[in-house]
């Protein structure tokens, strides 16, 4: 009688897992959390937003504050574990750089709807 009643505790405790044992093997359902890289692609993306505003009137600093951008985007894309990401980071970085290459005839001005519609991607894929 004893042993049978340990069996039915033991059957009971391993059709009834612990609440820890529950919340580790939890589905999770919605966008995945940003990597190390597009955290920095993200920081990469304020950095230049706060340099636009300090350099709005000088069109060299400008111009480097997009290559710096631009070469963060790519680095950081060299880091990128989801592909998806990693193809927004390059459009992204593409399309800086044309825009500031195309001031010297080295590339063509990228089409502003191109631009917003990499950032867009580049947004999603990064939580930005």
């Amino acid at each position: 009688m004893a042993a049978a009643a340990c069996g039915t505790q033991a059957t009971a405790a391993a059709s009834h897992p612990s609440p820890a044992a529950k919340a580790s093997s939890a589905v999770v359902f919605g966008p995945r959390a940003p990597d190390a890289a597009c955290q920095a692609a993200v920081r990469a993306q304020r950095a230049l937003q706060t340099s636009q505003v300090r350099d709005k009137t000088n069109e060299k600093a400008l111009d480097a504050d997009f290559i710096t951008f631009a070469n963060a985007l790519n680095a950081d894309a060299g880091h990128e574990s989801d592909a998806a990401a990693a193809q927004a980071m390059t459009k992204l970085a593409s399309d800086y750089s044309d825009l500031v290459q195309s001031q010297s005839g080295n590339a063509q001005l990228p089409d502003i709807a191109t631009i917003q519609s990499d950032g867009t991607a580049f947004n999603h894929a990064c939580g930005a």
